[in-house]
């Protein structure tokens, strides 16, 4: 501040006293009011001051404890709001799963009353052999694998999302972090939704590729033994003229369809259970061989797996003895592939093979990688 002679106004008074002139407002003051105007300065000096000195402590503050910045704050909350979203998300699906799995419930008890009831009618008639016994074997397994995993239920994950995206945008240039300076944090749409198969719940999903509504092209007329019937249908094969040859292992017989045809054509069997000529015992695969032009069925109930010409029904061949074999395969070369449940096997042969190679299993029964359990489909 400098002090002048002239005789210029105060510029608080406006009186021509001797004055002293202020280079920082470029105001004139006599002597009372420079005074009051240093008082002034001196007061806005402190409150200066005092704002470095807060803001020295929050800085101070800030060091010592980072995750109390605003930014942080800002990510904690979209994180509380994306649990609760997901939270949200999960209770309905498990409300949802809670609903479908006792309709579930209620199917498998009423297939299970189903079949408890055919159990005590053959008890009371006594009149049963192995391939009912197997039957009811397989009918309980796949009842009790319906019952601990649903078919009609699974848990599907999206790749849509329904949380906002957050990021974290530095223009730093030269400060290097340990890792970029833009993060994202995503957590998909729908992570978690449930869909079945029930009608209700109308969810269309992935696996639903096929028509919801098919076109019965053998049986569909109640389980019988009549040319339009089939009981306990097993093996299928459809030939390049596209018919269906179908193991009728109830009636014992193997049974060509045309498309289109109500009735079937018994092509083997269909005499009652046996081993003659002209009889099967619960006939399980069926395969065709194109190099011969014969048909190659298991019969399991013979314990044997055999070989029928299409047009010579009583020449039979017996091409594999003493084996529990369901399942069948061919492949380009005319190898046969034989399942065995009774061993735990499977294996291929070839004409003339007496004994056959083995291809998997063969270890006795259980679940190691080198063990099979009664085998018995090949695909």
């Amino acid at each position: 501040m400098a002090t002048t002679n002239s005789r210029a106004k105060c510029s608080i008074c406006n009186k021509a006293n001797a004055t002293c002139f202020c280079a920082g407002c470029s105001k004139g003051f006599c002597f009372q009011h420079l005074t009051e105007h240093r008082q002034s300065l001196d007061k806005q000096l402190n409150e200066i001051i005092n704002d470095h000195d807060q803001f020295q402590q929050t800085l101070i503050q800030q060091k010592q404890n980072p995750h109390n910045s605003s930014l942080i704050q800002q990510i904690n909350q979209w994180e509380t709001n994306s649990i609760h979203q997901i939270q949200q998300t999960a209770q309905q699906c498990r409300d949802t799963v809670m609903k479908l799995t006792q309709k579930s419930i209620n199917d498998v008890e009423k297939t299970f009353i189903e079949l408890t009831q055919k159990l005590k009618e053959i008890r009371e008639e006594n009149e049963f052999n192995e391939i009912d016994l197997n039957h009811f074997q397989l009918k309980l397994t796949q009842i009790t694998e319906e019952f601990l995993q649903p078919a009609n239920i699974s848990i599907r994950q999206d790749s849509q999302e329904f949380i906002k995206n957050i990021s974290v945008i530095s223009s730093f240039d030269s400060y290097q972090l340990n890792h970029s300076t833009i993060s994202t944090a995503t957590i998909p749409k729908n992570q978690i939704s449930t869909q079945s198969a029930i009608k209700s719940q109308q969810t269309q999903t992935k696996k639903n590729k096929f028509q919801q509504s098919g076109v019965t092209i053998a049986g569909g007329n109640g389980e019988g033994q009549e040319l339009k019937q089939l009981k306990w249908p097993y093996g299928i094969f459809i030939n390049t003229d596209k018919l269906i040859y179908v193991a009728d292992s109830g009636n014992h017989r193997i049974v060509k369809w045309k498309l289109s045809s109500n009735t079937g054509q018994i092509i083997t069997g269909g005499n009652g259970w046996g081993n003659q000529n002209d009889q099967l015992n619960g006939p399980r695969g069926i395969i065709f061989d194109n190099k011969n032009n014969s048909l190659i069925i298991s019969d399991p109930g013979n314990k044997r797996v055999i070989r029928y010409f299409d047009q010579n029904q009583t020449n039979q061949q017996i091409l594999i003895s003493n084996i529990d074999c369901w399942g069948l395969a061919i492949d380009k070369n005319g190898f046969i592939y034989v399942s065995d449940r009774e061993n735990h096997e499977v294996r291929r042969w070839k004409q003339g093979d007496k004994q056959g190679e083995l291809v998997a299993g063969g270890n006795g029964k259980g679940n190691h990688l080198n063990q099979l359990n009664e085998p018995s489909f090949i695909f």
